[in-house]
């Protein structure tokens, strides 16, 4: 098979299997958990490590990561939430503000696992922690997809405990990694109300 024949297949498996739109959202609420009332919420900056180095990769397709993914993830989330109107939503700069007062950093406050002292410097019942999977953009000369897949997690700062958990994953041809993350974000959301009801 010579070069131009393998490039014409491959061109064709791009628009017969490439243009299929993956959304996929999975809520998890554990009801025994809600044990005391949760008013006040914060989002933290999601964790990046399993993206992170990989801001562009490959040639003839090209991948590119985007490095603010856990910032632009934790402050659509915490818009959302708020929107939700269920929880008192501390605001993504006012959880920088404090964090910074206290001459640490959010990601490893995060990484500690110490609800309960995150709870107690923010001021909130609960805490949403969240892991990316995938935020990128891959695309040819001809073609381009997005990806977005993450968890988040809900957490009583009182005793540890996992209050309800997003499992999302969007995947779409000719659309970018950012408004298929609000896209993801906005159908978990919607979900999440109601589960809740």
């Amino acid at each position: 098979m010579n070069r131009l024949t393998g490039i014409i297949i491959l061109l064709i498996c791009f628009v017969c299997f490439g243009c299929k739109t993956i959304s996929k959202t999975n809520i998890i609420i554990d009801e025994g958990e809600y044990s005391r009332s949760i008013n006040t919420i914060a989002v933290m900056h999601f964790d990046d490590q399993l993206i992170a180095g990989k801001e562009v990769e490959g040639s003839f397709i090209k991948t590119i990561s985007n490095a603010n993914a856990g910032e632009i993830l934790a402050t659509m989330l915490s818009h959302e939430l708020s929107r939700l109107g269920i929880y008192d939503v501390l605001p993504r700069a006012d959880i920088t503000q404090i964090i910074n007062k206290s001459n640490a950093e959010e990601k490893e406050l995060v990484s500690r696992r110490d609800y309960v002292n995150l709870g107690n410097l923010l001021g909130v019942d609960s805490v949403v922690i969240g892991k990316i999977l995938e935020f990128k953009l891959s695309s040819t000369v001809i073609y381009e997809r997005g990806t977005v897949s993450f968890v988040a997690e809900c957490i009583d700062t009182e005793n540890g405990s996992v209050l309800w958990t997003i499992e999302a994953n969007e995947s779409a041809a000719y659309k970018d990694e950012i408004e298929l993350a609000g896209k993801a974000v906005r159908t978990a959301i919607e979900k999440l109300k109601n589960e809740l009801r």
